[in-house]
């Protein structure tokens, strides 16, 4: 009996706690190897998806493989200009994501430092592995919307709930989610 209570409490306590997100093609729109502040497109619903999630005390993650790095198109810390911008956006409408991981590594990258496989590198699991543990969170806890294959295949690895990102608009694929899972 105690070993069945058990199980009801962990289920139970397993909601919602952090959403993460591809970002091109899902947050933003997909320019291929981007890093243009000037050009940033936020996609249908995606502002309002994040001031969702913040209003719910949900953690918003962004888990992106950005090879652009690797292949010389931008550097790091233009990628982390780029993120701080978008959030200084999103700031506007009373919403942030919480955390950023990317993987700048890619295996025919021309810049020797970042030519190199990766377990950051989805379809590996490494950023989600690392954002859950820096959260002291469960994988239970965690729900992913990507566009991509190898979005669904990092999820499926770390075993977080997955959807692809639906046609329509993103906050009420969000809101559908959410409501699925017992959080509104």
């Amino acid at each position: 009996w105690n070993y069945l209570c058990y199980l009801y409490k962990i289920k139970k306590n397993h909601m919602i706690k952090c959403f993460f997100f591809d970002r091109d093609g899902v947050l933003i729109k997909n320019y291929g190897y981007f890093c243009n502040k000037d050009k940033i497109k936020w996609l249908n619903g995606a502002i309002k998806a994040i001031k969702i999630l913040n209003k719910y005390k949900i953690k918003v993650v962004v888990v992106t493989n950005q090879s652009g790095i690797a292949r010389g198109y931008f550097t790091e810390n233009q990628l982390k200009d780029f993120h701080e911008f978008m959030n200084f956006k999103l700031a506007k409408y009373n919403a942030k994501i919480n955390n950023f991981y990317y993987c700048p590594y890619h295996p025919k990258g021309k810049i020797k430092k970042y030519s190199k496989k990766s377990k950051l590198r989805k379809p590996e699991n490494g950023m989600l592995l690392n954002a859950i543990k820096k959260l002291k969170i469960h994988y239970e806890e965690c729900f992913m919307i990507g566009d991509k294959k190898t979005d669904y295949l990092c999820a499926r690895k770390t075993k977080v709930s997955f959807e692809y990102k639906k046609k329509y608009s993103l906050d009420k694929q969000v809101v559908k989610i959410l409501k699925k899972s017992n959080v509104i």
